[in-house]
């Protein structure tokens, strides 16, 4: 069978982000009518509302707002087959020196928005007994890292609210699954040494590091029918043997 989204309504949040885009974009190539969310990177909304994919300006770390947001795409689109959680921040710092605001800011962007665009995508799924539900995570959610405690604990539980919503939706024909890319080239790593880079490759079993395309065409992976019965899941992207 060939991989299609032709027919499927696709949201997908962060989308000017370096997953992001290329999940909106992979979709969208894949023939899903979709919409991105974006926080403040206007000329990369319009390049990807240039590519034919529909941009709304959110801010998801309020949960009112990515609630708005699911109303929007489901007012435009009349249904949505498939949610991408992509939207993220860092705000990197050793715990005693973290603040207060820095470790609240991690946590309603990658958890609360998270929460808030589920609560209100789910029931239109149910009630359609289909959908599909995607949250990108990170290995620092799996293993921890020092400097993101505030980043590894939202990735975290993300993992546990995923699969927690996959007992809830299954009966409902509704799959969630988590997305855990490895080192990546994004906007959250460009700013890291080159020396980081270094020990991302020399940690891998393929001397490279994972690449936004591999996230992208895996996460459409997980959108189409070819992955009916796959729920509950958390696949690491990542050629480190853990």
């Amino acid at each position: 069978m060939t991989l299609s989204l032709t027919g499927k309504k696709i949201l997908v949040t962060g989308a000017t982000g370096a997953i992001g885009s290329a999940v909106a974009r992979a979709a969208r190539e894949a023939g899903a009518w979709v919409m991105g969310s974006y926080l403040k990177n206007g000329t990369k909304a319009r390049e990807l509302e240039a590519a034919g994919i529909l941009m709304k300006q959110a801010d998801l770390s309020d949960r009112a707002a990515a609630a708005g947001l699911v109303r929007h795409a489901l007012e435009k689109a009349g249904s949505l087959d498939g949610l991408v959680y992509s939207a993220g921040n860092t705000r990197d710092r050793t715990l005693l020196k973290m603040s207060d605001p820095e470790w609240d800011e991690v946590m309603k962007l990658h958890l609360d928005g998270l929460v808030a665009c589920c609560r209100a995508v789910l029931p239109g799924m149910q009630e359609r007994r289909q959908g599909k539900i995607a949250a990108i995570g990170s290995q620092s959610g799996l293993t921890g890292r020092m400097g993101q405690a505030n980043y590894s604990a939202a990735k975290a539980a993300t993992v546990g609210f995923v699969k927690s919503l996959a007992r809830e939706a299954g009966r409902f024909g509704v799959t969630a699954n988590v997305v855990c890319p490895g080192f990546i080239e994004s906007q959250m790593t460009r700013s890291a040494p080159p020396e980081a880079w270094e020990r991302a490759k020399a940690a891998s079993a393929l001397g490279t590091v994972s690449s936004v395309e591999t996230v992208a065409s895996f996460t459409t992976w997980l959108l189409s029918d070819l992955c009916s019965g796959v729920t509950g899941q958390v696949f690491q992207l990542d050629s480190r043997i853990l």
